[in-house]
């Protein structure tokens, strides 16, 4: 595995990272104790990156997580995100999640009712954003709890709006959070342009998440790298390259897969590249596919 630093910070990440998101879903059908067990390939194979989220799972991926890393904590760079609340009215749906995903996930239409669930989420009100500086507080503490940890390496706001630079009260909590010792570093995730380059000028924030769906501008990579902050990909495997990658993998005989993670982590602004899965030997097939596209060509993809 190899290792790059992330921007101005002194994280030295495993250049694939684990992604979580559907670790304790209930289409996964994993159970606890193999949700432990991924976890601990990722580990045996190199791999020092987890990202998660508070909303994953109800916060049951950084419960697994939690119970995953302890005793080793300090092997790890553990990412999380804030600014997503479930709304009051489904309290307890949320506190019955445990016990709902036990019951569901031996049932095959059990993926099909996730995938529903979280798709009108957000149409129904069930998940708003929330990112008030006493909900990130109690948020953040509850983030600390699960991940039975008393500091969080990187802290992103999850899917920010475009105009969120412009809350001083926001960035006054997160400084004070920071000297607290809670969070070491903080970023943003998000999908739009504007949100991204935002970070260029703000200090506070040195790390962002987002995709490398061939629409976003390089421009937009370009400033970020120069201003010193850390672009972490996820969603490498969403589409968007598949003309070119496809008929790039065929002509030097490796799968898309290799393909795809080789392309990701061969642009010099990367400096991790996130895969989320749930099956042990998807997880070593993409350890060994950045392995096997170290060399391959991808200059013949340049635009």
């Amino acid at each position: 595995m190899d290792y790059r630093v992330m921007g101005n910070t002194d994280l030295n990440a495993s250049v694939l990272g684990l992604g979580t998101s559907r670790l304790t879903s209930i289409s996964t059908g994993l159970s606890r104790h193999k949700a432990i067990e991924l976890v601990a390939v990722a580990a045996d194979h190199g791999i020092n990156f987890i990202d998660t989220a508070d909303i994953y799972g109800q916060g049951d991926s950084e419960a697994v997580i939690g119970q995953a890393i302890k005793g080793v904590r300090g092997r790890f760079i553990v990412a999380t995100k804030v600014g997503y609340r479930f709304s009051e009215k489904t309290g307890l749906l949320v506190k019955a999640m445990p016990l709902l995903k036990r019951a569901l996930r031996p049932f095959k239409g059990a993926r099909r009712l996730a995938a529903n669930m979280r798709n009108n989420a957000h149409h129904a009100n069930i998940i708003t954003q929330d990112f008030s500086p006493s909900y990130l507080v109690a948020a953040i503490d509850s983030s600390l709890r699960r991940l039975a940890t008393d500091y969080i390496d990187i802290l992103y706001l999850h899917d920010v709006p475009a105009d969120f630079e412009t809350s001083e009260s926001l960035f006054n909590a997160l400084s004070t959070i920071q000297r607290s010792g809670k969070v070491r570093y903080f970023g943003i995730s998000a999908e739009h342009d504007d949100a991204l380059t935002s970070v260029c000028s703000n200090p506070l924030l040195l790390l962002v998440q987002t995709d490398l769906h061939p629409s976003r501008g390089r421009t937009t990579f370009a400033s970020i790298e120069q201003a010193g902050k850390a672009i972490v990909v996820n969603k490498v495997f969403s589409g968007g390259h598949e003309d070119a990658i496809s008929a790039f993998a065929q002509r030097h005989g490796v799968t898309i897969r290799q393909a795809l993670l080789g392309y990701a982590l061969k642009q010099p602004f990367v400096a991790s590249v996130l895969t989320g899965t749930t099956n042990r030997n998807h997880l070593i097939e993409n350890v060994s596919s950045v392995k096997a596209a170290k060399l391959l060509p991808f200059e013949e993809l340049a635009s």
